[in-house]
């Protein structure tokens, strides 16, 4: 994850308030429990601007560095999708998207039993999206 400066943090908490009031759902923040240290953010969000379907929900997760590999992405990914499943239940699909190198978020998004869809070009990425349907 990008260290982000004071004012850019309270940028991102603003844009996250607005999800949660537009559209019910935003990304929660990941806390090392031992340290109250804030190490990324693991949820839901809705994208208004995804070429492939109108609005889809996403399940993603952005960590700290120092947090890879210790099964969190995928413990809040379990959790993102258990809301998903028991809240949102007009949305009849779940996706994630990385960029094709991110073998990591690859690997979860397999664990979390989506499955690769395709390729996509958004927000000047080249991404690959996985998805989960009910």
């Amino acid at each position: 994850m990008r260290a982000v400066d004071r004012d850019g943090t309270a940028k991102q908490i603003e844009q996250f308030m607005h999800r949660w009031q537009d559209d019910g759902v935003c990304q929660w923040a990941a806390v090392d429990l031992g340290t109250d240290r804030l190490i990324g953010r693991i949820g839901l969000l809705r994208h208004h601007d995804w070429p492939l379907a109108p609005s889809p929900i996403e399940v993603g997760w952005v960590l700290h560095r120092d947090y890879w590999g210790q099964g969190l992405a995928t413990e809040g990914g379990r959790a993102a999708m258990d809301c998903w499943r028991d809240l949102l239940l007009d949305d009849a699909q779940l996706i994630s998207i990385t960029v094709p190198a991110n073998d990591r978020s690859r690997a979860v998004m397999k664990r979390l039993g989506l499955t690769y869809r395709g390729t996509a070009q958004w927000r000047g990425l080249d991404v690959v999206w996985y998805a989960i349907d009910r």
